[in-house]
């Protein structure tokens, strides 16, 4: 705490932020030992975090029509990078990026990478995702739009993504985003070189074989194993899981013997995402503060705990 007589701290520059995060790089590289541990306090595991919303290069987030800009709109740059300071992440990924952002991203690319969007049921929408994708976006997403999984325009948006062998995140929400979720297998199937990731309230939903609509997008209780995600990330080796927000959250910790389980079983599939409108990354607030928690509760193998916090993101995007 700041005593009277002291200074308005300073803000975070980005300085900073590259500073602290290269700190947190190296110190993955250290053996992890009773010693160490011991020696000094534990600080946040080094991640890539796969699912962030900050145009920290300027310019407004492609925005779906009828849906409502996020509260990480209200965030400025400084408390965006002491978010993502805090949770300990090296690399993030900006989600919705436009060209200030890309090109803000290509000055220190190891700790920043973009992926486009545009609304794909606006009027062209896959020449604008085109051009950035030849600007230096390195995936499509997060889709977020009020048409079918299975609809024209999306499909259009996966085949763009499997002409530039990039990645596609979607937002699945039956009733509002990428709707018809029970169909989603027959688009995977169709495109098995296009990366799928699946993110959102019906697909975290679906880990549970017994979910019915009637449970709401955020079940509780116990979880039956063999819910159409479930099945899908086992039976698809080009479907992955973004474990952002709190629909990740929820599959986390609502059955911790069912999650860990369902973690090991797909530990090559799963990837760590914030999707936290915070200011902090600190506190019962933040979302991605309660999903490392989750995550360390879950008391994983050293080596399923490192695929899912960063190894299988700079797998799946090709990261240095």
């Amino acid at each position: 705490m700041n005593s009277p007589m002291s200074s308005t701290p300073r803000a975070l520059s980005r300085r900073d932020f590259i500073t602290t995060t290269s700190l947190a790089a190296a110190a993955l590289a250290l053996p992890r030992s009773a010693a160490n541990a011991a020696a000094a306090p534990a600080g946040p595991a080094p991640l890539i975090d796969i699912h962030m919303h900050q145009n920290v290069g300027g310019g407004q987030v492609a925005v779906s029509p009828g849906a409502k800009s996020s509260a990480s709109s209200q965030r400025v740059n400084d408390d965006f990078f002491r978010h993502q300071q805090n949770i300990g992440a090296v690399t993030t990924v900006l989600l919705g990026s436009n060209d200030r952002t890309i090109e803000w991203a290509k000055k220190d690319s190891k700790h920043w990478v973009c992926f486009c969007r545009e609304p794909v049921n606006v009027t062209g929408a896959h020449v604008r995702m085109e051009r950035l994708l030849k600007a230096g976006a390195i995936g499509l997403g997060e889709c977020k739009d009020a048409v079918a999984c299975d609809s024209p325009e999306m499909i259009k948006a996966v085949e763009l993504a499997k002409e530039y062998d990039v990645p596609i995140m979607m937002h699945f929400e039956d009733g509002a985003w990428n709707d018809g979720y029970s169909r989603f297998h027959k688009v995977v199937e169709k495109f098995p070189t296009v990366k799928f990731i699946g993110h959102a309230q019906t697909f975290w939903a679906n880990v549970n074989k017994a979910y019915s609509k009637d449970a709401g997008q955020y079940p509780t209780g116990s979880v039956t194993p063999g819910g159409l995600t479930d099945v899908w990330l086992k039976t698809y080796p080009n479907l992955y899981a973004d474990m952002s927000a709190g629909s990740g959250n929820n599959a986390l910790m609502r059955d911790v013997e069912f999650a860990k389980a369902f973690v090991v079983r797909h530990q090559d599939k799963l990837m760590f995402g914030s999707d936290c409108p915070c200011k902090t990354g600190v506190g019962p607030t933040c979302v991605s503060a309660t999903k490392i928690a989750a995550i360390e509760k879950l008391a994983l193998d050293e080596t399923v705990r490192t695929k899912i916090l960063q190894s299988n993101a700079r797998k799946l995007l090709k990261l240095a």
